[in-house]
């Protein structure tokens, strides 16, 4: 009689090279998946700080926009108290801002101060500015603006581009 094969409880693997067994299990290296993890991250600080800054430069218009609409005050101011000294019989400015009946000179986003010693007229922003304490001063005697702004790094704050030339 012939011998049968008996078949095995458990079939044996099929032999096959180390390759294949390789190409179906594709594993990621500790370096793909960092470069993968940095592409990401540059994409989406590239996404935020782009939005981030359509953000600060619509703020900055409306800044802008609104120290605009000062700046016809100061010059307002200026011209009074020009026209003050050439009238006076001294020669010399006023010694307050109400002595020119100019009414109400300040805003809702800038108040007018004017000290008489200094022969300085300052204009400080209010919190309706976007920041409070923004000083921009104008010196009579040298005819020159300059801004003072405690906290430069928070916006939105004067530039001295918008400073009226004269």
């Amino acid at each position: 009689m012939p011998e049968t094969v008996k078949p095995k409880a458990v079939p044996e693997p099929k032999k096959s090279s180390a390759k294949a067994v390789q190409d179906t299990n594709t594993k990621i290296s500790l370096v793909e998946l960092i470069l993968i993890l940095m592409l990401v991250g540059l994409v989406f600080v590239f996404f935020f700080g782009m939005k981030q800054l359509k953000i600060d430069k619509a703020n900055e218009a409306i800044a802008k926009t609104k120290f605009e609409a000062v700046a016809p005050t100061f010059q307002k101011i200026i011209a009074a108290m020009e026209s003050y000294r050439k009238n006076d019989e001294f020669g010399d400015y006023p010694a307050f801002l109400e002595e020119m009946n100019l009414g109400t000179v300040n805003t809702e986003d800038f108040k007018f101060e004017y000290v008489f010693d200094t022969l300085t007229l300052t204009a400080t922003s209010q919190p309706s500015f976007g920041k409070a304490g923004v000083k921009v001063n104008y010196n009579i005697g040298d005819k020159s603006y300059t801004v003072e702004d405690p906290a430069p790094e928070k916006k939105p704050t004067v530039k001295d581009e918008w400073l009226p030339q004269e």
